[in-house]
């Protein structure tokens, strides 16, 4: 009897036994089960992350091959109230782009030089039935627009050598020859302004212009000698774009934006890899200036040493090349909020129905029509930070609190996820407009003078050397800055170019300066 209780408790051990190991081995299964669906589940996620990326990248194309490009935003049918319109003009407005909503209406044309012709009524009608003389009593009027082509002549400079008929030693004497910007150039000042404006504000390469030349006015005059006068005028025109380069440096406000240029001949470069040109706007009030520079490599430095000595607030986009500057305790970084509203627009292009992207819209939606306003009243500096105080940091207030919501609830590397991060890393930059009436809510004003450029360079496509590079943004700053006071460039540029020469003092070359000359001023010879 013990022993078949023995037996059996044996029995039971053994069993025990192996449930232990079917037990531990299960257990084993298990966690290798669990590994393989943790593996499965991080994979899921990154095919859903990759899935969604794909399918926003698709949208995206679709749109941009087949759908419109403006910046448009519209309405939902049930508008929240912060989005809610104020009023029934406002009700059917569609919000455009930044860009376009702050859009001034179209100017009137300049008048142009009028000249009057009197047509004379016919002999047979100028006596009257009874015999009288007629006279005029009024004029019926008609005006049209005439044209004169452009007038291309040789001046042949002839310069008296005068002597005595005596005979005298010594008495010969030859008159001076004119001053000249390029004394060894065949180039009259005019021809040099022509080619200047011609090919960065007329957008004409350099060998059309050639074409041109050879064949509407039998002038034989290469591409290659216009582009050296092009570069040689840089020298006698420097000492402008320094004056107002430290104009620029002097007042506290500035804005800066970049775009690409592709120079052929750089040193230790390739001739496909691309540099940049940099448009700077400053200046005070009624002393403005819009100035380029170019820059081929290490671009944090370069904008840390263009604004060294500089003190104030910098409009910029998002771009890294700003942080150097940034970190300094005089520069005070003014985010584009048109850089981050363009992180959204797209998502909410694509997406079908409500979503996060267009909420983000709304609040941008409500804070440009804040700034619309401002514009339409006329509201100077103080009366625009009073507003903005009042009604824009209240929305900022709240979209900050909703970006924080919403940015643990979508997926970090998506397009909304970075759209949010993009906002969130450069908060205190987006806001900072609201902290003196004088700033913009972003950098289009600079965007639409890097644009001028942009429409050059798509005729002219590159520039050969460095040199080239340098001269084309000096004379395209010269330009710009000549029609933001409203000159005309080829005026004022004949302007510089005839008294450059002249020029003894400082003070010479700034009588010079666009703010300093009237359009009449121009006219003079």
């Amino acid at each position: 009897m013990l022993q078949e209780k023995a037996d059996e408790l044996v029995q039971l051990k053994a069993e025990n036994a192996e449930l232990r190991a079917e037990n531990a081995s299960l257990r084993a299964e298990q966690a290798e089960f669990k590994a393989q669906v943790a593996l499965l589940s991080a994979r899921c996620d990154q095919y859903a992350a990759a899935y969604e990326q794909l399918k926003h990248q698709v949208r995206d194309l679709l749109r941009h091959r087949f759908g419109k490009k403006a910046e448009r935003f519209v309405e939902d049918p049930n508008p929240t109230e912060l989005e809610a319109p104020e009023s029934k003009a406002d009700e059917g407005e569609d919000e455009e782009s930044p860009e376009k909503s702050n859009k001034k209406p179209r100017k009137p044309l300049k008048p142009l030089a009028t000249r009057t012709v009197i047509i004379p009524v016919a002999e047979a009608d100028r006596v009257c039935a009874c015999g009288c003389q007629k006279t005029v009593v009024s004029y019926e009027s008609k005006q049209i627009i005439n044209y004169e082509p452009a007038v291309f002549e040789i001046i042949e400079q002839k310069r008296e050598v005068m002597a005595c008929p005596e005979g005298c030693d010594g008495a010969m004497v030859t008159a001076p020859a004119p001053l000249q910007v390029l004394p060894k150039s065949k180039a009259s000042e005019s021809l040099l302004a022509f080619l200047v404006v011609s090919k960065l504000e007329d957008r004409q390469p350099l060998y059309h212009l050639e074409k041109q030349l050879q064949a509407r006015y039998d002038i034989d005059c290469s591409r290659q000698t216009m582009a050296r006068w092009v570069i040689e005028l840089v020298e006698p025109l420097r000492l402008f774009y320094n004056i107002m380069k430290d104009g620029a440096i002097d007042y506290d406000i500035s804005s800066c934006d970049a775009t690409t240029l592709q120079v052929l001949k750089e040193p230790g470069r390739k001739a496909e890899t691309k540099s940049y040109v940099y448009c700077m706007l400053g200046g005070r009030p009624g002393q403005e200036v819009i100035l380029y520079d170019y820059n081929d490599r290490l671009h944090k430095p370069f904008v840390q040493g263009w604004y060294a000595g500089y003190k104030g607030f910098l409009h910029c986009d998002g771009d890294n090349f700003f942080e150097l500057l940034g970190d300094s305790e005089d520069v005070w970084l003014v985010n584009c909020n048109a850089h981050g509203r363009r992180k959204f627009e797209p998502i909410a292009k694509a997406a079908k129905g409500s979503g996060l992207a267009k909420e983000a819209l709304r609040f941008y939606k409500a804070l440009y029509k804040i700034e619309r306003q401002a514009k339409e009243q006329g509201l100077n500096p103080e009366a625009r930070y009073a507003l903005r105080q009042r009604e824009s940091v209240p929305i900022l207030e709240t979209f900050k609190q909703w970006l924080d919501k919403h940015i643990s609830l979508v997926l970090p590397q998506s397009p909304l996820g970075k759209a949010i991060q993009y906002c969130l890393n450069r908060w205190e930059g987006l806001t900072r407009y609201c902290d003196d009436g004088r700033l913009e809510i972003d950098n289009n004003h600079n965007e639409r003078e890097i644009k001028p450029f942009v429409m050059a360079r798509k005729n002219f496509l590159f520039s050969s050397s460095v040199d080239g590079a340098y001269a084309l943004c000096l004379h395209l700053s010269l330009i710009r800055t000549a029609k933001r006071h409203g000159l005309d460039p080829y005026h004022y540029y004949v302007k510089l170019l005839k008294n450059i020469p002249y020029c003894q003092s400082v003070e010479d070359y700034q009588r010079l300066l666009p703010w300093n000359l009237q359009a009449d001023d121009l006219k003079a010879p």
